[in-house]
């Protein structure tokens, strides 16, 4: 027997669609993790309140301001 050979033998076989399907679950659950983080963070934290808060990023105002 050759190394090549015993090396081949020794490896389990492998599916690729078990991987796939194993990082595909494994991305799901890191998704809904941040996703649930994101919804519970700012009903525990208000600083998170304050840093997720989306109306104060500074972006453009649609308002028209007095001036103008």
């Amino acid at each position: 027997m050759t190394l090549t050979s015993i090396v081949a033998s020794s490896i389990v076989p492998f599916d690729p669609t078990i991987a796939i399907a194993a990082v595909a679950s494994t991305m799901l659950v890191v998704f809904v993790a941040v996703m649930t983080f994101l919804a519970i963070a700012p009903l525990v934290s208000s600083t998170w309140t304050e840093q997720l808060d989306a109306s104060q990023a500074g972006s453009a105002s649609l308002e028209t301001n007095e001036a103008d």
